[in-house]
């Protein structure tokens, strides 16, 4: 490759590998300043290079952390050089556990065989459009946490861009496909199907709210650095079963650019799962960690209070996550989880639906087969109920017309409003309610 500096490749390949993998042995900033320096060295000014560096978080915008897989799928041929270790994605992980790995540098290989990453690390050498470009990620990791360097050195900025946009390209496609399931750290991941913020009726602003927390923090990382502020924030719904929180959640993962990630609410959930879930936001920020009914999470016998508290607080780094959590009796959460800002930033209480809420619920799913005024005596009479009984109040009516093959009628729809008023009766003496069938739907299994 012409004016590649000999001893870059070589030079990469010597060095002590747990050091680039690993910084623990020597300050995380002589650690950052020896690779900087060693990468600089490598490639000088005066024989035409030009140097960048990406933090991680730019560096997923930009597409860079899918580098690797996007010279497999449709450029393997401007590969010259490469030494390289891929973290898996968890899809991937499902059907192989383990890191595929290229270590030597001067011979063939079938890159159509290899598994797809979430990022990578590493040494990779490419020519595009008649120029050089060299590419090079190592993992910094201390006591406290990690973050991923990534630098690049090219001899054209014009050739620059013009790779950074093919690769923003491929980047898009695979966020807009991996965006289409939460990925569930201890289980299966969860498909995402289309959920529209209008089929959740909540308090005017109240929606609106939260939609601007979640943009301003994702589309504020400079905004933080700027303030010196850690870029991390946790947000936590809490209020009674069927109010909203689960759908919220839904409509979240839906509409934001991110990556979602959660743990399953299994009788074995450990320390250990919600540990991965952090670990696994972070390699792939900016994204989300989803902590379904909270209360219950934590009163799991294999979860340590102390040490969630601790990965809130930052045991590792979690730059560019956001984390949100929600809780049906908050009256039962550590008041260590609550009262400091650092762990749960702002709390939304989802409230029992007022009249105005119940009735344009029931104007949605019943108005096409029910008279105005039934509808607004079904909601006048549901005062204290929350959205997933008011709404199930029309699915059943509806059903049951459809078994008794007629067409439905407003006394249908109050003699459906008579038989759930029952069953939230009988909710209230210990049998499962239609609120806790909901909730174990989204992120709770058994």
């Amino acid at each position: 490759m012409a004016n590649r500096p000999n001893t870059w490749s070589g030079a990469y390949a010597a060095q002590d590998r747990s050091q680039l993998i690993k910084g623990d042995t020597m300050s995380e900033s002589r650690f950052l300043n020896q690779h900087i320096q060693f990468f600089a060295s490598s490639h000088p000014h005066e024989m035409g290079w030009k140097l960048y560096e990406y933090p991680s978080g730019t560096a997923y915008r930009i597409s860079l952390v899918y580098l690797l897989d996007f010279l497999q799928d449709r450029h393997p041929a401007a590969i010259k050089r490469r030494a390289t270790i891929k973290e898996l994605s968890g899809k991937e992980l499902d059907q192989f556990a383990g890191e595929t790995c290229c270590p030597e540098l001067d011979v063939e290989w079938d890159l159509s065989n290899e598994l797809e990453s979430d990022t990578w690390h590493g040494l990779i050498e490419i020519e595009w459009a008649g120029h050089s470009m060299h590419f090079f990620s190592f993992l910094l990791k201390s006591g406290y946490g990690y973050a991923t360097i990534y630098q690049v050195a090219t001899q054209s900025n014009v050739a620059l861009r013009t790779f950074t946009h093919a690769l923003d390209d491929y980047g898009r496609m695979r966020k807009k496909r991996d965006a289409r399931h939460i990925q569930a750290v201890n289980g299966e991941n969860i498909p995402l199907t289309p959920v529209s913020w209008e089929d959740i009726f909540l308090p005017p602003g109240f929606i609106e709210a939260i939609q601007s927390n979640v943009t301003a923090f994702f589309e504020g990382q400079e905004r933080y650095r700027a303030l010196g502020i850690p870029y991390r924030r946790g947000l936590l719904f809490t209020g009674a079963p069927g109010c909203g929180k689960t759908l919220t959640l839904k409509a979240l993962a839906y509409h934001t650019a991110a990556k979602f990630v959660t743990v399953l609410g299994k009788a074995d959930v450990s320390d250990k799962d919600i540990e991965n879930a952090l670990d696994v936001a972070c390699s792939g920020s900016p994204a989300v960690v989803l902590f379904e009914d909270l209360d219950k999470l934590i009163e799991s016998k294999d979860v340590s209070l102390a040490h969630f508290l601790n990965l809130l607080d930052g045991l590792k780094v979690m730059s560019g996550v956001l984390v949100i959590a929600t809780c049906n009796e908050p009256e039962k959460l550590d008041p260590a989880l609550l009262h400091r800002p650092s762990r749960f930033d702002r709390v939304w209480t989802f409230p029992l639906p007022a009249l105005e809420q119940r009735l344009a619920l029931l104007r949605k799913h019943g108005g096409l087969y029910f008279s105005d005024g039934a509808l607004t005596e079904v909601a006048r009479r549901t005062q204290g109920m929350s959205m997933t009984y008011v709404q199930e109040i029309v699915v059943n009516a509806l059903l049951e017309c459809a078994h008794e093959d007629k067409a439905p009628g407003d006394s249908d729809l109050l003699r459906s409003l008579k038989t759930i008023r029952a069953q939230r009766k009988d909710a209230s003496k210990g049998v499962e309610s239609l609120e806790e069938q909901d909730s174990v739907g989204f992120c709770m299994s058994n």
